[in-house]
């Protein structure tokens, strides 16, 4: 960060030298000659006018980088970070090289050359490559960074799977579904370490392109990752039956001494069902090889849609 410029001296410009006038008195002129008619007390006031927003730029600015700081200590934070800046870049790129942004970017260069307010451009000025394209680099360094993250992946979903072993849910069936999930999880993240590792020349290519290629260990994950996502359908449903029959089983004075609990519990289910409803569609364009149409210029916007309540959430406990 670029230091703050000092504030003005206090001494006047060299310009000003005092003049004795007839009867031996001196007075303070401008360097133009004329009288000077700027107030020391206004000069002083403006200076620390200047400091005291300069400090409160400062603070703010020091309280933001402290926030994100707080936000990643934590490895999923910062995972969540490279995401949304993944996410965000993709669909920025394709807003600046879709038709109606370049439309309008015509139009008002159109407008300035009639205003004589721009000289005129190559006519293929307006599309902007060189950002747009670094936009897109941007993504995939961020894609590419959370994959090499993500190779220590397994060992959380085995504390899952053992933590849900010696403390299952009440439920038989949510302890079944979340069985399911860890399964499908491992089986997702083994095939995607396996295939990123054998592309950076890690693994033996040889013994991957044995069982259909880097490609087809991609695809595999991600229909293991879509097993995850359908799965998580059922459980939002289950834990909707399950609430709905406890809150018809309690009493009105129960009800409001857990209506906080209550407010929280729903919140995550809905927050759960949005990510889940997001992802859905995603998912299942990437686990079918030549897609089922879904439009690659909007996967930026939904996936940010996918993540923005939980980092919303993230962001907001680093307030704390």
């Amino acid at each position: 960060m670029a230091d703050p410029e000092h504030p003005p001296g206090s001494s006047e410009p060299a310009g000003a030298q005092p003049a004795t006038t007839g009867v031996g008195k001196a007075s303070s002129v401008s360097p133009a000659g004329g009288a000077s008619s700027s107030s020391p007390s206004s000069a002083t006031a403006t200076t620390a006018t200047a400091r005291r927003q300069l400090l409160a730029a400062l603070q703010a600015t020091d309280g933001t980088i402290a926030r994100l700081d707080k936000l990643m200590t934590s490895a999923y934070g910062q995972e969540r970070v490279f995401a949304v800046t993944g996410y965000l870049s993709h669909a920025l790129h394709h807003l600046l090289v879709s038709a109606p942004w370049i439309a309008v970017q015509t139009r008002l260069s159109l407008l300035a050359r009639l205003n004589a307010r721009a000289t005129p451009k190559k006519s293929g000025s307006a599309a902007s490559p060189p950002p747009t394209s670094r936009l897109l680099a941007l993504s995939s360094l961020m894609s590419e960074t959370r994959y090499a993250l993500r190779l220590l992946g397994l060992f959380p979903l085995w504390t899952w799977g053992a933590d849900t072993l010696r403390s299952p849910p009440a439920d038989r069936t949510i302890y079944t579904l979340t069985m399911l999930q860890v399964v499908s999880n491992m089986i997702y993240q083994a095939l995607e370490n396996g295939g990123f590792l054998a592309a950076k020349g890690v693994v033996s290519k040889k013994f991957v392109d044995r069982w259909g290629g880097v490609d087809k260990w991609y695809l595999w994950s991600t229909r293991a990752w879509f097993g995850h996502i359908f799965l998580q359908f059922f459980v939002l449903w289950r834990q909707y039956v399950l609430r709905k029959r406890k809150l018809s089983t309690e009493t009105e004075k129960g009800k409001e001494e857990k209506e906080a609990e209550l407010k929280a519990e729903i919140r995550a289910w809905k927050k759960s069902l949005v990510n889940n409803v997001c992802w859905a569609p995603l998912c299942l364009h990437w686990c079918v090889e030549k897609g089922i149409g879904f439009p690659d210029q909007f996967a930026g916007v939904v996936s940010f849609m996918a993540a923005a309540w939980g980092v919303f959430d993230l962001w907001g406990a680093t307030a704390n």
